[in-house]
This record gives structure tokens, C-alpha cells and sequence, in this order.
């Protein structure tokens, strides 16, 4: 059975850990936040994320997507929440994606969590990335919280270790490691 994270703590403890001491959106004129013009660009809601939602945020667009239709494991149900800012958003408000980004998951055949650099193509080029500017370390230990606790559902449990057998399979090698968690279990 499937343990449901606590949104409210994960939100909680990363309402105000950033990745720099500074607006990391200087670097880039925050591409990431601004909207892409044929206005296709989104993030996935967690599973129950959208519980801190209302659904009438009149700063995110809602689309219900079939995870059948999409890339997503086959213990994931209908429906899976796309949403799309439409700027400015509240920064307290946003979803857990923009929170996490630009780290990512990557779980080792062991169960081992590692925090590494998201490897997605993106339509645009984040600097922390592809400059490798070292990020504050509070923010990395705050997303290795923030895995840990959302790895305790299954839903996501498989989705990053599908991500991860894919990432090692399409580059041969393990992505550069900025933290290592030992997970209690393993599925």
C-alpha cells in the first residue's frame, strides 16, 4: 500500500530555500518562470499535490492528462494534473517542480537516493546547470528531504526509478552526485 507524502510538510520546508543566496532568476531574466510563447511548457502535480491547490488559482491553467497517454508507470492513475503558470505566480504558492529545480532524483539499484542535476531537455538553458554554479547547500539538503519523503509513495517510488534505469541506460554512466541519502526501503 501505497504511504501518501505530506505535502503540507514538504511545502513547509521548502517555502524559503533557494538554490543561491541570490535571485538565481538574474542569471537567466528567469526563463524558466516566464511562459513559452505557443504556451506548451508545464510541470506534473505529484500525486495528491493538487490538494494544495484550490483549482481556481487564477495564475495556473489546468489540463487533466491520462497517464496511460503519457510516460508515466502503469500504478498511475487518472487524472494526472498538468499545469502552466501564467506570471507572476506567488512564490509561496508554486508547485513542488519549481521548488525542486534544478536538482533532480536519481535512485541507484540499491535504493540509494542521489541528488544530482536535472538531466531533462528543456527548451531553454539554466545557467546553475550548464555553468555548474555551486547551489547553497541547505537548498540540497532540503530536496534530498524532499525525495525522501515523497518516495514513500509507490506512484513516485517507480516513476523515478524508471527515470532513473533510462537516464543510466541513455547515457551510460551516473550523473554527477551532489548528495547520497540511504532510503529505508526498497521496492
Amino acid at each position: 500500500m501505497t504511504k501518501k507524502p505530506d505535502y503540507e510538510y514538504i511545502y513547509a520546508i521548502t517555502a524559503k530555500t533557494t538554490p543561491l543566496d541570490s535571485d538565481c532568476g538574474e542569471l537567466c531574466g528567469s526563463i524558466c518562470c516566464r511562459p513559452h510563447r505557443k504556451k506548451v511548457l508545464g510541470m506534473y502535480l505529484f500525486p495528491g499535490e493538487e490538494t494544495m491547490f484550490s483549482g481556481a488559482e487564477n495564475w495556473l491553467d489546468y489540463e487533466r492528462h491520462d497517464p496511460l497517454l503519457y510516460d508515466f508507470p502503469d500504478n498511475w492513475e487518472y487524472p494526472v494534473f498538468f499545469v502552466k503558470c501564467t506570471p507572476p505566480c506567488p512564490r509561496q504558492a508554486r508547485p513542488l517542480s519549481c521548488r525542486l529545480f534544478p536538482l533532480a532524483p536519481h535512485l541507484l539499484q540499491d535504493g540509494t537516493l542521489l541528488i544530482i542535476h536535472e538531466t531533462i531537455i528543456l527548451p531553454y538553458r539554466c545557467p546553475l546547470i550548464t555553468r555548474k554554479i555551486p547551489l547553497r547547500v541547505d537548498f540540497i539538503e532540503t530536496v534530498a528531504l524532499t525525495w525522501q519523503e515523497l518516495l514513500k509513495d509507490d506512484r513516485i517510488y517507480r516513476l523515478v526509478e524508471e527515470d532513473s534505469r533510462q537516464r543510466e541506460t541513455e547515457t551510460g554512466k551516473l550523473p554527477e552526485i551532489l548528495h547520497c541519502s540511504s532510503l529505508a526501503r526498497k521496492t
